[in-house]
């Protein structure tokens, strides 16, 4: 019998993260086991290994959809839920360090702890957390524009070829490809931006100018130094506030390296079509200032699509220059420098205007591809609960942009959710995937058979196999889906 899939939002293809889409499966089989890993080991001290122990088989489950912002029904009991779980989180393939933290997001309550309050390496389920700060701090009608402006004259005559300015607006999903296969992914154009640019200075009479370039609303370093090295081979770029293509070297190939000037390289391709376009382009494009320039010196502007598109579409493919280039969008809007430090103290005072406890939150991007990030189940679990709560409906981007396990982006990928013990829960269970070299996470929300809602965050940062792990994780979100354990809430 075919799969069927609940409705969701968002779209699922393109700019997908290396880090979950291939790569040798056991921690250690070389530099990179899986995207973006950092080849050293967890920096957080861990408990000594876990025994293991008997397994359950998920019950069968009917197809439920799983719907963001509704209240949870009766709850289910602490010793229910632990019976169910507990002798999941003993699976070999999940490593010495497992956490797992399962709540009813109407009180934010735990139902089932197990090291929930342990520090984990997050990997992409950090995401989340960007995903929620941006959508609070900016509103899911957020978008990222990239202008041209013309620098005005400083003498009495005009210049014969006078210079624009390309100036970034920080969005990382500028386009240099035709319209996508996916018509609900439409990203802005460099063409379009190209061709407007050149109508609006032909109806001026310019048929040369200078080209500049701007990227300055980003400061900082622009690879964070914990990073590996290796991620620019094809997990992100260098982070710009002006970049085409994500930074790939290679346009058309998600998995291309990255180019290490994405600005330089934006402002080449623009001036490529620009000349396309009848105006010609003299010299080679240099940094400039756009500062000199106002409102009415504007030629043309591209905006990107609705923040609420950019989230979903960073959450389900796990695009990791999005992630970085919301978090400094978030600093931006609370008045901090556009950097990894501002951003993630930006991120902080967001989370707190909403209500969030802070409590095991420790982190160093917005990515998650610091191995220095750590992030406790419990705070995860915090997070998904504010945005499924009814009085933050700006916030349901985080949640519909979750991969739909065995339909959608990194959860239709690396076999998840396709063995007899998961497949079940293909359909049901919506989580954000986390993959690191020897970390396996999952974060997401599932109803299950008895209605309940619930949020979960499962975390293994010791794992000697990830493809067991990822097995793991995947059986233990389908027994969350078909337990139909009853019962009153916990207290």
């Amino acid at each position: 019998m075919a799969r069927q899939v609940p409705g969701t939002a968002g779209p699922w293809s393109g700019g997908r993260r290396v880090s979950e889409q291939r790569g040798p499966a056991r921690a250690g089989a070389g530099p990179i086991a899986q995207a973006g890993d950092h080849p050293m080991p967890p920096s957080s001290p861990a408990p000594s290994p876990r025994s293991t122990g008997p397994s359950h088989t998920p019950a069968s489950v009917a197809l439920l959809p799983v719907l963001a912002g509704q209240k949870s029904g009766a709850g289910l009991t602490t010793a229910e839920l632990a019976g169910v779980l507990g002798p999941l989180t003993l699976a070999p393939g999940l490593g010495g360090h497992v956490g797992v933290a399962v709540a009813d997001p109407a009180s934010s309550a735990l139902l089932f702890d197990d090291h929930a309050a342990d520090g984990f390496a997050p990997a992409s389920t950090n995401k989340v957390v960007t995903a929620v700060a941006a959508l609070a701090s900016l509103g899911p009608d957020k978008q990222l524009t990239t202008r041209v402006v013309q620098i005005p004259a400083n003498g009495p005559t005009l210049p014969s070829a006078p210079t624009i300015v390309l100036v970034g607006g920080g969005d990382p999903t500028l386009s240099t490809q035709g319209p996508p296969a996916d018509a609900a992914w439409r990203p802005a154009a460099l063409d379009d931006l190209a061709a407007a640019t050149a109508n609006a200075l032909r109806a001026k009479g310019v048929n040369s100018v200078t080209l500049g370039y701007d990227a300055t609303i980003f400061a900082g370093p622009t690879l964070h130094p914990t990073w590996w090295p290796g991620y620019t081979d094809g997990n992100i770029a260098p982070v710009a506030a002006l970049m085409t293509d994500e930074g790939r070297a290679k346009p058309a190939d998600d998995l291309s390296p990255r180019v290490m000037d994405p600005a330089a390289v934006a402002a080449t391709a623009f001036a490529s079509r620009l000349t396309a376009h009848g105006v010609r382009v003299t010299g080679r494009p240099a940094p400039a200032s756009s500062a000199g320039a106002g409102s009415r010196d504007e030629l043309a502007s591209v905006s990107s699509p609705r923040l609420a598109d950019l989230v979903e579409h960073m959450l389900t493919v796990s695009d990791n220059n999005l992630a970085e280039a919301l978090l400094r969008q978030v600093a931006l809007a609370d008045g901090k420098p556009a950097t990894f430090d501002g951003g993630v103290s930006a991120v902080r005072e967001v989370l707190t205007r909403l209500g969030v406890d802070l409590t095991g939150l420790s982190v160093l991007d917005g990515s998650g591809l610091s191995r220095n990030d750590h992030i406790t189940p419990a705070f995860l679990v915090r997070v998904l609960s504010s945005a499924a709560a009814d009085n933050h409906p700006d916030l349901r981007a985080a949640l519909t942009g979750l991969p739909v396990a065995g339909f959608t982006g990194t959860l239709a990928e690396n076999d998840r959710f396709t063995s007899p013990q998961s497949a079940p829960g293909a359909g049901l269970v919506r989580a954000k995937t986390g993959s690191l070299n020897g970390v396996a996470t999952l974060a997401g929300l599932v109803r299950d058979s008895d209605g309940q809602l619930l949020v979960f965050a499962l975390m293994a940062d010791q794992v000697p196999d990830l493809t067991a792990a990822r097995a793991a994780l995947d059986r233990i979100a389908t027994v969350l889906a078909g337990c139909g354990c009853g019962g009153q809430s916990a207290g």
